[in-house]
């Protein structure tokens, strides 16, 4: 049998993207001609030396320690981040003692998605770089905090900088695959992660490869390298609890409740606080129509601090239960934790964008959001986009944005119920058909808002419900 190294998880997967890719391309240029000519090629990328972005005003050791918050939790993570708080206090002149302080801070961002990690982060590893202007795994550190902040030409920038130190710095291919994920270049992410996983076969590369693949329209092999990395593991049992949720996500979005919420049932004993593991086990929950378990779930996520998705979901369930002043206070908890984001610099623009849209609220704002990144190649901000644009009743650019969106063929129910949503105002009754019964096959609960919108247009198009609604109606799911 091959040897981790010698197994190549992504290859058939590239190989035959490709190939479906380049028949892709030959179609469109017969049937996409509008999208080609609008389609805007990002810049290239910036060479390995360039300098990255400006620095804040260099902090000494000690103001760094005394800006860190105090360590109060008993997690495996809280205990990483204590030890390496105090080996960097006993050798403060040491760059590796920095640079393991980032990744501790780094890992407490990711288990409490509390963007202020960031900038503590950013902190330890510049002051690794004030040490040791070499330190490859300092490099990658900034990477990474530069790319959570969504500036990812940046993020390449620090990414090859590490390369170029250290071409055998696996989180840099990783890095730099997360930000052409992000920016669309799925080939290109798809190249970097396998290099990612050539050198360090384990949780961090096949799950991101995994859903990578998932992202494409793999499934089975998606679900396969993601149970992969849960078997095997990780130093923290949070990293292995994102797993099983991006897994759990993984086959709710085919239907499979059940097979998710096994899934989901280790992670929620081994990290019963994991905000993913929470968000999704609400979120199976509420499709299956136990709203007092979503209910639950959501509150526990929002126990660690106000979350979008926890605040945004819960609206929901209380709005599907006819409780609307009760979701109204949820849904305007959500636009007050928006406002706070763009007071202290955080990236939520697309997901306040598809908010609004969702629930019908403050529709100019919500364009002017998505507007930003209106040229995108992302399949998931490209449906967002072309969301927005049908609730704006812009309708060419809503047909064009969702032509994006579907070009992977992702498996993700909203998107065919988008495109049917749009196919239906712009009068294709057999498009739109074709798509909303799709969404509904793919998941016929997806959304506990937007699924019954999805029957109703599913009957009317296909004549089972009197005329079609007029596009204004439609947008409104009236």
């Amino acid at each position: 049998m091959a040897s981790p190294r010698q197994v190549s998880p992504l290859a058939p997967r590239r190989i035959g993207g490709r190939i479906g890719l380049l028949v892709l391309c030959l179609l469109g240029a017969l049937a996409g001609a509008f999208f080609l000519k609008h389609h805007q090629t990002p810049p290239p990328r910036a060479a390995a030396t360039a300098t990255p972005a400006a620095s804040p005003a260099e902090w000494t050791a000690e103001q760094i320690f005394a800006a860190l918050p105090p360590v109060k939790g008993v997690s495996a993570t809280d205990k990483a981040l204590a030890d390496t708080l105090s080996k960097a206090r006993s050798k403060p002149d040491v760059a590796l003692a920095w640079v393991n302080l980032g990744d501790a801070l780094a890992q407490k961002m990711r288990d409490s998605q509390d963007f202020k990690y960031y900038d503590f982060a950013e902190m330890a590893y510049r002051h690794a770089l004030l040490l040791d202007p070499k330190a490859a795994n300092a490099m990658s550190g900034m990477a990474w905090v530069v790319g959570g902040r969504h500036v990812f030409d940046q993020s390449i920038v620090w990414a090859e900088r590490a390369l170029a130190v250290d071409p055998g710095n696996a989180a840099a291919h990783g890095i730099i695959g997360d930000a052409d994920l992000q920016l669309g270049d799925y080939e290109k992410a798809f190249d970097e992660y396998q290099k990612m996983m050539d050198l360090r076969p384990d949780l961090s590369s096949w799950s991101r490869g995994a859903y990578l693949l998932w992202l494409t329209d793999n499934r089975s092999k998606a679900v396969w390298l993601m149970q992969k990395a849960i078997k095997a593991g990780a130093p923290f049992a949070e990293n292995t609890a994102w797993c099983r949720a991006k897994l759990a996500v993984m086959l709710f979005q085919n239907g499979a409740f059940l097979p998710a919420e096994e899934v989901l049932e280790p992670a929620l004993k081994a990290a019963p606080q994991n905000i993913h593991v929470l968000l999704a086990a609400g979120r199976i929950a509420a499709a299956r129509g136990d709203f007092a378990g979503a209910e639950r779930h959501y509150e526990a996520a929002l126990a660690g601090g106000p979350n979008h998705e926890a605040l945004a979901s819960l609206g929901d369930v209380y709005a599907a239960q006819g409780d609307r002043a009760k979701a109204e206070e949820f849904y305007k908890k959500v636009e007050a934790l928006h406002a706070a984001h763009l007071a202290t610099g955080v990236h939520d623009h697309l997901l306040m964008a598809k908010f609004y849209a969702d629930h019908d609220r403050n529709l100019v704002e919500a364009l002017r959001l998505a507007e930003q990144r209106k040229l995108t190649r992302n399949v998931v901000e490209a449906d967002t986009l072309a969301w927005v644009y049908f609730k704006n009743h812009d309708l060419p650019q809503a047909r064009e944005a969702i032509q994006r969106a579907l070009r992977r063929d992702t498996p993700d129910a909203e998107f065919y119920y988008h495109a049917g949503m749009i196919e239906a105002a712009a009068g294709e009754r057999g498009a739109a058909q074709k798509s909303l019964g799709k969404a509904l096959s793919l998941n016929p609960k997806f959304s506990l808002l937007q699924t019954p919108i999805a029957v109703r247009m599913l009957e009317q198009v296909a004549g089972r419900a009197g005329r079609l609604a007029e596009p204004a109606q439609v947008a409104t799911g009236r």
